[in-house]
């Protein structure tokens, strides 16, 4: 059996983690990370590459630990409004309440704008990946309607990365739980239904809404 089939990377990653929920990023040595996983600091280079690559790929993990939680809520919910909106609410909570942001803010509070913006870029791409394969499956089953997903995942993922960093300050505050909500139901609910329409495909859409499961013919 290989070193990394024996979950020698998860070690890893576990204890880079613990390090930098415990004294932040920079203060997270490679030292003490290889120590805390019981390694050598060579084997940490050898599968990492270096600490830039061993963050990004904390980073990575526990974006798609989020992302598998969405997916769980999203097969709960009862219908396709209430999976959208559930599943949307619970990313907007994370990029707030999740424990990468609330303990560098805490630790390191330095550290933590240039953590958000500096990782930033894998973020969003992360979740525009996740975004665009929920919502090709979901037009598949004829849930949603037929438009190209791209542009609504990048929307939707560069929305919640800037709550990251901007939680309030706009006209819906998104700490208060009721606002967030009612902004999601009204905004992106719709947009993740129905794409980004044009004036003329309005109609097919409002005819779609009335056959639920029912995809949409194209716009002429």
């Amino acid at each position: 059996m290989t070193e990394r089939a024996d979950g020698v990377d998860e070690r890893i990653l576990d204890a880079a983690l613990d390090r930098i929920l415990q004294f932040g990023i920079r203060r997270a040595s490679l030292e003490d990370i290889a120590r805390r996983a019981g390694l050598s600091r060579i084997t940490i280079h050898r599968r990492f590459a270096g600490k830039d690559n061993l963050i990004e790929a904390v980073l990575a993990r526990e974006t798609r630990r989020m992302l598998a939680e969405v997916t769980a809520i999203a097969a709960t919910a009862d219908s396709v409004d209430a999976q959208i909106e559930d599943t949307m609410l619970y990313v907007l909570l994370q990029t707030r309440i999740h424990r990468l942001v609330t303990q560098l803010l805490r630790v390191a509070p330095e550290e933590a704008l240039r953590f958000s913006t500096a990782q930033g870029e894998r973020l969003v791409s992360i979740g525009i990946e996740y975004i665009v394969g929920m919502l090709t499956h979901a037009q598949s089953a004829g849930l949603i309607a037929a438009y190209n997903p791209h542009p609504v995942a990048e929307l939707v993922a560069r929305l919640a990365h800037s709550l990251l960093l901007t939680p309030g300050g706009g006209s819906v505050d998104f700490t208060d739980d009721e606002r967030a909500r009612a902004f999601v139901r009204t905004t992106i609910v719709p947009l993740i239904r129905h794409g980004i329409t044009r004036p003329d495909e309005e109609l097919t859409h409002d005819h779609v809404r009335d056959r639920p499961g029912t995809a949409p013919r194209p716009a002429p």
